[in-house]
């Protein structure tokens, strides 16, 4: 234990404070008590067509995120689809499945995840679906994941703590090797150079140092469809609605108006001015479907009666720029709501999205398997942790029970066969190990031992599979129900 204490010193970050130092984007150290500032909730009134010029590509993601509806629904189908509970392996140095660090694992888990001291206050716990859930988020957002491994006094992992990459900084001091720094401005940055730092991207130019997201080409196009709609919001307030026009009959004015009015030039233009003026804020506030109570000195008629704003038909435009928002965003017309092929395409696009949403889970599984193999080999274990997710499946649970029966079927003979091991039928079955009180049945042959028909007893009335196994000279009568039938 001496040695392995010896070790840690070693490998764990050394800190100058006894609890360590942490920053994270909403945490003020001149004021540590200061309520944090809730935000305006005003999204729905930026333009990005004008923030552009001056905002990031990654501030401008953070708002389309949740102010675009076609980013918004396309960050929302990736991560419904993607949501995927994940398959934990651990596995010795000879690569076979380890038991006992599997025990150690799930226990890591449930103390990661599941609070034990309520003796502090308020402490949020994140289950492993949330983390994997904000790992998500972050792949899109910033086209990787960085976390930090934080463990407690037992040396147990109490914590996964994301960093924005966004405030990550590298410096290469030799060649092939960075260094990360954490940027928070208003002072010295953050070093990270620590082993307890994690970071993965998700399809970064190997040629760069820094990652962005996949969605940063759906920008001038969001920016672009955003302003053709801004103008026709504006040509639809002036021709496309129904508007009151006023005409006011000057000969009629000029009948009603005092004498010294009439002679005077100046003095009658000013006084048709102020009609004209009373006339139009009397009428200012009328809605063109109020009733209009007037003397004949005007005649009132609505204007654009005919609807001469429809004869302005955008469709063309706005489709070019749905279809070029669509490829920015790595999603398809079918997601979006616009499939018009049919439904064999429809199916196509849903398998190609399927694919795309299954690949952010890459990163995210690679990081967890370093994290947890780290927090599982400073407990004393020398085995390593992989954590899978299961392909996409787009079908319910009842569609798939056929294909699940084969599955069960083709592992339970190399099972028999002793190709796999109890443990890894129960992983790949159930995702989770043989339980103790279950029998080991690897290499026993239990399918074999009386279980096979013999090659003339198949029938497709005994066996739903025995139609596709039975040859065609097999006739049904040599099935046990219609030994009996009587002979025509």
């Amino acid at each position: 234990m001496a040695e392995v204490l010896s070790k840690l010193k070693i490998l764990l970050p050394k800190r100058t404070k006894p609890k360590g130092t942490s920053v994270t984007a909403t945490y003020n150290s001149d004021n540590p008590k200061e309520i944090l500032s809730a935000p305006e909730y005003r999204e729905h009134l930026q333009n990005i067509f004008s923030d552009r010029q001056t905002q990031t590509s990654q501030e401008l993601l953070e708002t389309l995120f949740e102010s675009d509806p076609d980013m918004s629904a396309a960050v929302n189908a990736f991560l419904t689809t993607a949501d995927i509970e994940p398959l934990i392996l651990v596995q010795d140095p000879e690569g076979q499945v380890d038991r006992d660090g599997y025990k150690i694992c799930a226990e890591l888990l449930e103390r990661l995840t599941v609070r034990r001291d309520y003796s502090k206050g308020f402490q949020r716990s994140k289950s492993l679906r949330v983390i994997a859930e904000e790992m998500r988020y972050m792949v899109l957002l910033r086209g990787g994941i960085a976390a930090e491994a934080v463990f407690d006094e037992l040396l147990t992992l109490s914590e996964v703590r994301q960093v924005d990459l966004k405030n990550i900084k590298w410096q290469e001091p030799e060649p092939g090797r960075v260094v990360p720094f954490q940027d928070v401005g208003g002072g010295d940055p953050v070093p990270l150079d620590i082993p307890t730092f994690f970071v993965e991207y998700f399809r970064k130019a190997p040629n760069k140092a820094y990652s962005t997201s996949v969605f940063v080409s759906a920008i001038n196009t969001i920016a672009a469809r955003q302003q053709v709609i801004n103008d026709l919001y504006r040509i639809m307030q002036v021709t496309g609605y129904p508007r009151i026009t006023i005409k006011i009959l000057e000969e009629v004015v000029a009948r009603n108006a005092p004498a010294n009015v009439r002679n005077d030039p100046v003095e009658f233009r000013r006084y048709l001015n102020a009609r004209r003026s009373e006339l139009a804020g009397q009428f200012a506030a009328l809605r063109p479907d109020q009733p209009i109570a007037h003397y004949d000195s005007a005649d009132i008629s609505i204007l654009n009666d005919k609807n001469p704003g429809m004869a302005l038909d955008i469709t063309a435009i706005i489709n070019v720029l749905n279809a070029q928002n669509q490829a920015g965003l790595r999603t398809m017309a079918t997601i979006l709501g616009r499939g018009e092929s049919g439904v064999n395409t429809a199916t196509v696009e849903a398998r190609i999205f399927a694919l795309n949403a299954e690949a952010i889970n890459g990163p995210v599984g690679d990081i967890l398997s370093r994290i947890l193999t780290m927090a599982l080999r400073l407990q004393g274990s020398e085995s390593r942790v992989v954590v899978r997710f299961p392909e996409v499946e787009l079908r319910s649970e009842m569609e798939l029970e056929a294909q699940l029966n084969l599955k069960a079927n083709r592992l339970r003979q190399d099972l028999s066969d002793g190709l796999i091991t109890d443990d890894e039928y129960h992983l790949w079955m159930y995702r989770r190990l043989r339980p103790d009180s279950s029998p080991e049945l690897s290499g026993t042959g239990f399918m074999s031992a009386g279980g096979a028909l013999a090659e003339g007893e198949v029938s497709p009335n005994d066996d739903p599979l025995g139609r596709s196994v039975s040859k065609a000279s097999d006739k049904s009568v040599k099935s046990k129900a219609n030994k009996n039938r009587p002979k025509k």
